[in-house]
C-alpha cells in the first residue's frame, strides 16, 4: 500500500476514535467498520470512494489495527440514484489478521430511499475460511419501513432484523453459505442495512465475505426463488474459484 492510502486510512481511522467522522449530509450507500476499536468510514462519492458511479463504494486495499482488507466493494441499487432491484450488497476478497492475537470485526452497510412497495425478501451470505480455526462470524439483515440511515457507527441498524446467520470454523480450510426467504412489508421508501461482525483468531483469514439482501414486489414462485438462490451460489462458487487459482498461481 503507498503511504498516501496509508495516510488517507490512518486519518480516518484516528478521526473516527475521535468522534468526528460526519454523516452525510443526505442519506446514502455509505459504510463502517470497527477493527477492535480501531475504525473506518467511508460515504459513497467522498474522497475514500475509489469508484466514481452512484451506487458503489470501492475502498483502497489497507490495514487497519493489523487486520489487511483488500477488495471492498459495497454496491446498491433500486434507490433514486441508481435505480434496479432494490438490492444491498457488501462483499471483500480478503480480510486477514497479521498479527498473533485475536481481532474483532464488524462492518455495517446502509442505504436509504429503496422503492415500495415490496413484499417479500431475498437474502445471501457466503464466505471461506483459511488457517481460521475458532474464528467466527455472524450475519444479520435489517429492514427499516421508516427509511432511516444506519451505519453511523457499529451498531447502527435501525429497523427490524428479517434474517440471521452465524458460522464457527472448525476446519483448516472452511466454508459458509447461508440464504433466507421470507414477507415483508415496506409500502414506500424504506432503508437496507447489513451487519457482519466476525472474530479473526491470530493469523486468520476470510475469503470472498459475501452479503446480499434483495426486495421484490410479489412473492415468486418456488421455482423463481430456487433460480435466484443457485444464481448467488454461482457467484460464491465463481469468486472461490478465481482466488484459488490466483493462490495456485502464487505458489508456482
Amino acid at each position: 500500500m503507498n503511504t498516501a492510502v496509508r495516510l488517507s486510512l490512518c486519518g480516518v481511522a484516528t478521526a473516527g476514535l475521535l468522534g468526528f467522522i460526519p454523516a452525510p449530509a443526505q442519506a446514502t450507500l455509505q459504510v463502517f467498520a470497527d477493527v477492535s476499536g480501531s475504525v473506518f468510514a467511508c460515504v459513497d462519492n467522498a474522497a475514500c470512494d475509489s469508484n466514481l458511479a452512484v451506487g458503489i463504494i470501492q475502498t483502497a486495499n489497507g490495514t487497519l489495527n493489523g487486520v489487511q482488507i483488500n477488495g471492498s466493494i459495497q454496491t446498491s441499487t433500486g434507490t433514486p440514484a441508481n435505480s434496479g432491484i432494490d438490492t444491498l450488497n457488501t462483499s471483500s476478497l480478503s480480510i486477514i489478521n497479521t498479527t498473533g492475537t485475536t481481532k474483532i470485526v464488524t462492518v455495517v452497510v446502509s442505504d436509504t430511499d429503496f422503492t415500495g412497495p415490496v413484499v417479500s425478501f431475498l437474502t445471501a451470505g457466503s464466505g471461506v475460511w483459511q488457517s481460521a480455526i475458532g474464528s467466527s462470524i455472524t450475519m444479520k439483515w435489517f429492514d427499516d419501513p421508516a427509511n432511516r440511515q444506519g451505519a453511523d457507527n457499529p451498531t447502527d441498524t435501525p429497523g427490524n432484523v428479517i434474517d440471521s446467520f452465524t458460522h464457527l470454523a472448525t476446519l483448516f480450510v472452511d466454508s459458509f453459505a447461508h440464504n433466507g426467504i421470507g414477507a415483508i412489508s415496506d409500502p414506500g421508501l424504506f432503508s437496507m442495512t447489513e451487519q457482519a461482525v466476525f472474530t479473526l483468531t491470530p493469523f486468520a483469514q476470510l475469503v470472498n465475505r459475501g452479503q446480499t439482501e434483495v426486495k421484490v414486489t410479489a412473492v415468486p414462485e418456488p421455482s423463481t426463488w430456487a433460480m435466484l438462490l443457485l444464481g448467488f451460489v454461482g457467484l460464491g462458487y465463481a469468486g472461490f474459484r478465481k482466488a484459488r487459482a490466483r493462490s495456485t498461481i502464487s505458489i508456482a
